[in-house]
This record gives C-alpha cells, structure tokens and sequence, in this order.
C-alpha cells in the first residue's frame, strides 16, 4: 500500500496545495489581495517541479497497472506544472484598469487550477478506461468553473455555458464509443483491448465516436466550435490555461485512445488522423486571417496549431510521440508569452484588438519584443523553438510515408507566417490610425517580467539546444 501510495505522491501532494490554498483563502477574515495565494500555489508547483527531476517523481505502476508514471506521463506532468506555476504569476494583483482575471476569486481560482492539474496527472497515467474518464472529468469539470468564475460579466458567464454544453455532448460521444470498445474486448485495461480489438465496422464506428469526443477537448474541426466564444469570454489567464495545459493533457488522451487502442485498424486511424488534420490546421488558420480580437485569434490560432500537432500523431510511433511531446513544449512556452502581454496590456487598459497595439513597439519595447518572439516561435521562424518544433512533427509524417499531408502543413505554415506578422505589423510599423491612440507606458508587476522572461528564454533556449529533442526521443521510446 505504502508502494502504491507513493506512486501517486505527486498527485496527493498537489490535492494537499489545493486545499491549503483554499483554507487560506477560506480563513481569511478581512478581504485580502490574494498575494499568499499566488505565491503558496507558485512556490508548491515549483517544489512539486524541481523534486520531480531531482527523481522523486516515480516511475512505476500502481494499483493493478491502472495508474502508471512513465518517462512520458512524467514529462507531461511537469508541463502541467510548469503551466501552473506561470500562470499563477501571471494573476499576480496589482494595478488594472478592468477586472480582466479572477483578481476577485483568486484563492478559489488558484484552488480550481490546481484541481485541474491533478485531473491532468491522472489522465496522463491512467491505463485503463475509468480512471481515464474520471481524470478527464477532473480536468473539465474545474476549468468549466474558471472560464465562468467572474459570474457578474455576461461574456464570461456565456463562454461558461458554451463550455458546458459542448463538454457535455462530447463526453457523451466518447462515452458511448468506449463503452462500444469496452463490450467487444470484454476489459478496462488499455493494453488489454488494444489486444483483442480486431477490424470490424462496429471498431470503427466505435473510432469516430472517441474521435469525436477527443476531438473537443483539442478543438478539432468540426469539434471547435466552443473553442473562439469560450477564448474571448473567460479571464485572459484562464484562457492561457486552456490553450497550453488543457491542449497538452487532450493530446495525452487523443494519442492513448487513437493511436494505441486503434492500432489494429492500421489504415483506418491515419485516413481519419490525416483527414481531421487537414481540415484542422485549414480552418484555424484562413478564420484567423480575418480576427481583430486577440483572444479569437489565438483562439483559432489554437486551433491550427491542433491540425499541425495531429500530423505527429499521423506517424503513431515513438517517432510521433517525440514529436508532439515535443511540439507541445514548444507550443506551452510561445503562447504563454503572447498570452501573457495578452493579459498585461489588458489589465492595465482594457484592450483586447491588436489594432489598439499601435507603436506599442515605441511606448513599450519589451512587451513588443516578447509579443513579436512569440508570434515567430508559434509561426516557426528559426532559430526559436517553434521551427524544431514543426520540423519534426512534418519529419514523422515523411517516414510514414504522407508526403501529401507533409505539404498541407507547409502551405498552412506559410498561411500562417501572414496572420502572425499581422500582429508585428500593428507593433511596429503603423505609427497613426484614426480613432486609435498609442498604447500608454505601462506599469509591469514583477511576476509578470518572471512569466514573460521565463518563456521567452525557453523558446530560445529549446530552439538551439538539441537537449531537449535528445530527452522526447528517450522518454517516446519507453512510451507512457
């Protein structure tokens, strides 16, 4: 017992920060600004961080191999938490124009984060299909929550209702497709069925049914449609949230039920992989092209970004895995600095529309800076991150032979490369609009330079150093 406790250490000791961050919040007699809240969840997930590579993270199985923490389920995890150490930063109170994030209810913010992150761990290591349901429900149920945490604000409150809705009709799809999975090989366990499924019609009725459930929690066409309205209505810090960590652990999901309980029907899963891909990357990034709001067009920026991690996904290998573990890493740290000027400019003017970033490069520089990094890195500009990142992801779609696909994403690419220089366009080169002013000199808060700093340095640093792609290769290898 003791062993098995040990296997989920990280996971109780994340629910243990959960519920101190909200006692602290509980407890507090007079309305504080929530500062001991953002630094009790950073400081625990940077604890949680570091004790993770130091090797107290274990790596065995547990409960009847239900729960395992493999190189890569370790790896995800300590996405996640590095996800949730920058985005509790990025909430640090200070001055603002508008309530922009959940400044108000930031202990019970804080404390729905963090449960998400624990539903993220569990999802990541679950091997059989309960405990994967359940971590997937703990992943949605607390973000549904923070998208409409300011319930005073009709956007807010309308993005959480569209969340709901379509969360609802998607675990229902997939629901139904794992519980056909479930009937024909007569087992929970993932390595169990992924063994006794044989190619039938009902295996693949039973594909595009968890296809289309999946398909939400990565908002893939025809699955985003919540994706924009959810984006531009939740709290800048929880839409970050949503875009990185939640679009991490969706993956973790997709590739564990498609890749591996689907691998006997071959053919099947690449057409249908390919397919959605391609329709994917091809509507996120021509809707795109049309947006003003920031927050819809990382939105369907977000989208597109899921077509071109679908093509690692294509491959089905280790070569597939290390591409997307890859990729997503790549993909957390760029949209949490675009993300995170996002929220900055937002908080302190209330303005979401790239157009209003005029000569923000002149008032200020280093938000300009930081924006223009990342809208290269995510556009894959080398020598950032972003370009290894698609390199290998378009490599593994090669070796498995769809050259065609390997196209399709280099045409997206270059559609994409327009839509993000759009943004640098408004920073840099226009000088005068009308009816626009120049964004004032704004005030930074120190744990939003850390945020800011953090991921700018990681999108360079993983774009030049090939350690990063070495440690992806080992932990594919061994798989979750």
């Amino acid at each position: 017992m003791l062993e098995q406790l040990a296997t989920i250490s990280n996971e109780l000791l994340l629910t243990l920060l959960a519920f101190t961050v909200f006692s602290i919040s509980l407890v507090s007699l007079k309305k504080t600004d929530g500062k001991a809240e953002v630094l009790v969840t950073a400081g625990g997930l940077l604890a949680l961080l570091v004790l993770s590579f130091a090797g107290t993270m274990p790596h065995r199985a547990a409960f009847g191999d239900a729960y395992v923490t493999g190189p890569v389920a370790a790896i995800f995890k300590r996405l996640f938490l590095a996800a949730g150490i920058l985005m509790a930063l990025l909430s640090w109170p200070g001055k603002r124009k508008t309530d922009v994030a959940p400044f108000h209810h930031l202990g019970e913010y804080l404390g729905l984060l963090l449960l998400s992150i624990i539903g993220m761990c569990f999802l990541v290591s679950a091997m059989e299909l309960a405990l994967l349901y359940v971590g997937l429900e703990l992943v949605t149920i607390p973000l549904i929550l923070l998208v409409a945490i300011n319930r005073h604000e009709l956007r807010s409150a309308e993005a959480g209702m569209k969340y709901v809705l379509f969360s609802a009709m998607s675990s229902g799809l997939l629901l139904y497709g794992l519980s056909l999975v479930y009937g024909m090989a007569g087992t929970l366990s993932l390595a169990g069925i992924a063994a006794k499924l044989t190619w039938t019609p009902l295996t693949v009725m039973a594909l595009a049914l968890v296809m289309g459930g999946v398909g939400f929690k990565i908002s893939a066409v025809p699955f985003h449609l919540w994706t924009p309205d959810t984006y531009e209505g939740a709290p800048v810090p929880v839409t970050a949230f949503l875009s990185v960590a939640s679009k991490a652990a969706g993956f973790a999901l997709f590739y564990k039920v498609v890749a591996g309980l689907f691998a006997v029907l071959g053919p099947s899963v690449v057409v249908m992989v390919s397919i959605l891909a391609t329709l994917t990357m091809t509507f996120g990034n021509l809707v795109a092209l049309q947006q003003t709001n920031l927050k819809r067009f990382l939105a369907f920026s977000s989208i597109a970004q899921a077509g071109f991690l679908m093509i690692g996904l294509v491959h089905g290998g280790p070569l597939g895995l290390t591409s997307v573990v890859f990729y997503l890493a790549v993909y957390l740290f760029s949209n949490l600095a675009a993300f995170g000027v996002v929220t900055v400019v937002s908080a302190a003017t209330g303005k979401e529309d790239m157009r209003d970033y005029l000569g923000l490069s002149e008032s200020n520089p280093k938000l300009a800076l930081v924006m223009m990094l990342a809208m290269f890195s995510l556009a894959g500009i080398p020598p950032l991150a972003g370009f290894l990142g698609k390199f290998y992801l378009f490599a593994a779609a090669a070796e498995k032979g769809m050259y065609w696909l390997v196209f399709v994403g280099a045409v997206n690419a270059t559609i994409s490369l327009y839509y993000y220089l759009i943004v640098i366009k408004w920073m840099y080169l226009l000088k005068a609009a009308e009816g626009r002013q120049r964004i004032e000199p704004i005030e930074v808060s120190w744990a939003s330079w850390v945020v800011l700093g953090v991921s700018t340095v990681a999108m360079i640093v993983i774009g030049i150093l090939p350690q990063f792609i070495h440690w992806a290769e080992v932990a594919a290898s061994s798989g979750f």
